[in-house]
């Protein structure tokens, strides 16, 4: 699993004490690029569409820089449905993730994530996409691996958390049992 600049389109060394500085897309989600002259072409990229004709990508407010990537096989990111399918009884969806990434937010902190990068975004700049950057009543619920998908009691609880935003009254996603830990996903 590797992650590429936007601009150059090489892959990040991680290992070689590469990062990857997070950019936000103004319409789509996020991209990657090297600091320095990748980070300065991107800064100058125009998203050309009509109500935004202005840049393509600033840096990510609440996400600095990714250290390092390990592959997602079997997770996925537990999120909303529309409300038309959470009253028709089918609360959440699960999102293939691409990668974990180890990010470093503003705050100075390094949190995993989990990245969803469908495949038809792949080659698309700010296709990827962190979950957990979502807010409000879309707002991620967690992280699944393959056997927490089909749990009945996982399901419930997804519902229940769900049920409560809608009421105003929803917990955090931070600290959820579903959460992964860095050391067993990269033992997996």
């Amino acid at each position: 699993m590797s992650l590429r600049c936007v601009v150059c389109r090489s892959p990040f060394n991680f290992a070689a004490g590469e990062t990857a500085l997070v950019l936000q897309h103004v319409a789509y989600g996020h991209d990657f690029v090297h600091e320095g002259p990748c980070l300065a072409a991107a800064s100058e990229d125009i998203f050309v569409e009509p109500g935004y004709d202005c840049a393509a990508f600033g840096r990510d407010p609440e996400r600095r820089r990714v250290f390092e990537v390990t592959a997602a096989e079997g997770w996925a990111a537990v999120m909303p449905e529309t409300p038309e399918r959470i009253v028709a009884g089918r609360p959440v969806h699960f999102e293939p993730l691409r990668c974990w990434a180890l990010t470093e937010h503003a705050d100075g902190l390094r949190r995993v994530e989990g990245i969803v990068w469908p495949d038809e975004w792949l080659d698309e700049p700010g296709g990827a996409e962190f979950p957990e950057a979502r807010c409000g009543l879309r707002a991620c619920v967690g992280y699944a691996s393959t056997t927490d998908q089909a749990h009945s009691g996982r399901l419930a609880d997804w519902e229940a958390l769900i049920r409560r935003r809608y009421q105003g009254d929803a917990m955090p996603v931070r600290g959820l049992p579903s959460e992964p830990h860095w050391n067993s996903m990269q033992a997996s």
